[in-house]
């Protein structure tokens, strides 16, 4: 069964034997994927900034943090500059990248976005413009191709899912996640970002399974 919404995320359901595979796609990209699942700030990413683009690094970033800003801003009231406000949070690297991205756009606008962002680490990083935003109107994506292999087996076998798609019109910002729905089980999966945005052509994602 596969079906494509055309909004910010849109759904791609492969259902194989004991399996229901969920692929999301929030408008996406060419470019490099950063991993998020698990992923941690690394020191020399927030020193350098990850070079000009800084968009991984600020969704790394508010995906860990932007609870705890979003508390410390409701709790502290007034706060005097970046470097109060980021020096509230707990880990030193959380710190230093809260004060880059905060520098960039400065202390009134980096609390009232994240106000208005919700939670949404994509979106706010998008609302500051660290990250890419490109309003595709018409049609989008179109996925034109998913296959699971092998399409059933018993517990320990590694399954294979792939998905192809076709983009029409630049995309914004977003994530590509796989998400395993198991009959009677947790659901369970992994999230890659892609800063860019999809520009016209054909994709393909793919991701392995270990039951």
């Amino acid at each position: 069964i596969v079906g494509f919404s055309p909004f910010r995320l849109s759904t791609m359901r492969v259902v194989a034997a004991l399996l229901c595979v969920a692929i999301l796609f929030s408008a996406a990209s060419a470019a490099p994927i950063t991993k998020l699942g698990h992923t941690k700030l690394a020191p020399k990413a927030v020193k350098k900034g990850l070079g000009l683009d800084l968009c991984p690094l600020c969704v790394q970033f508010t995906s860990q943090s932007i609870s705890e800003l979003l508390n410390i801003i409701l709790n502290a009231g007034v706060v005097g500059g970046c470097a109060e406000l980021c020096g509230m949070l707990p880990q030193k690297l959380e710190q230093e990248a809260c004060n880059l991205i905060c520098d960039i756009v400065g202390i009134d606008a980096f609390i009232h976005l994240i106000e208005k962002a919700d939670l949404d680490p994509i979106y706010f990083c998008e609302l500051t413009t660290l990250c890419p935003v490109h309003d595709c109107e018409g049609q989008c994506v179109k996925i034109t191709d998913a296959a699971v292999a092998p399409q059933s087996g018993p517990q320990g076998t590694t399954f294979k899912i792939g998905v192809a798609m076709q983009a029409f019109n630049q995309t914004s910002t977003g994530t590509i996640a796989f998400s395993v729905l198991p009959p009677d089980g947790m659901p369970f999966g992994d999230a890659e970002l892609v800063p860019k945005g999809f520009s016209p052509g054909t994709f393909q994602a793919g991701a392995q399974i270990e039951t």
